[in-house]
């Protein structure tokens, strides 16, 4: 079933990630969703004998997770960086902040209004945007800002991702998609 949409994008913090379970923040949703690019890296390696290939190992070396949106304010930049609020609403950058882990969610609507794939990946850090800003030269261009992270298994059970399809779940789970982050169910 084709894509034909992106909306509500969410993120949480991630409050422990060890060997008893990963547990999260309530999640944030975030500004308009305009664009979600998810890459997962692979390493492999093979092993050949008698002058042809013999096994293929693969192995998860990172997820690069790319999304815009239509605005970051100074609450999510804060939230999404591990930078503080300052009285005035304002925010200094400093060299020794550090971005915590989050969760990072989103829902994929289906053409045809067919339902929507709803997402979580469950623990990675995002890394400051880039700034390129010009001035308004006779038509409106918009200027809106990319943010790019790293994301990995978590160290509770090495799951990355989670996702579920609409027409394929109960409507109970994808209607409170975001109001937590979503785990797999656990089967014996």
């Amino acid at each position: 079933m084709a894509k034909v949409g992106l909306k509500n994008i969410y993120v949480a913090k991630i409050l422990s990630d060890d060997e008893n379970g990963t547990t999260y923040d309530t999640p944030r949703k975030l500004k308009p969703a305009m664009t979600v690019k998810i890459s997962p890296n692979y390493e492999t390696a093979e092993l050949y004998g008698d002058d042809q290939l013999q096994e293929v190992e693969e192995a998860l070396s990172g997820v690069d997770v790319e999304f815009g949106v239509n605005e970051l304010d100074n609450e999510d930049y804060a939230y999404i960086f591990g930078k503080t609020l300052d009285a005035n609403g304002g925010i200094v950058d400093k060299a020794s902040d550090s971005a915590p882990y989050l969760a990072f969610g989103y829902e994929l609507p289906f053409s045809g209004g067919r339902g929507s794939k709803f997402v979580w990946l469950y623990k990675g850090k995002f890394t400051l945007p880039s700034e390129e800003n010009q001035t308004k030269q006779g038509s409106t261009n918009f200027q809106t800002p990319t943010i790019s992270g790293k994301f990995m298994p978590r160290a509770s059970d090495g799951v990355w991702r989670y996702f579920v399809e609409s027409k394929s779940t109960n409507s109970e789970v994808t209607s409170t998609w975001f109001d937590e982050v979503k785990e797999p169910p656990t089967t014996n």
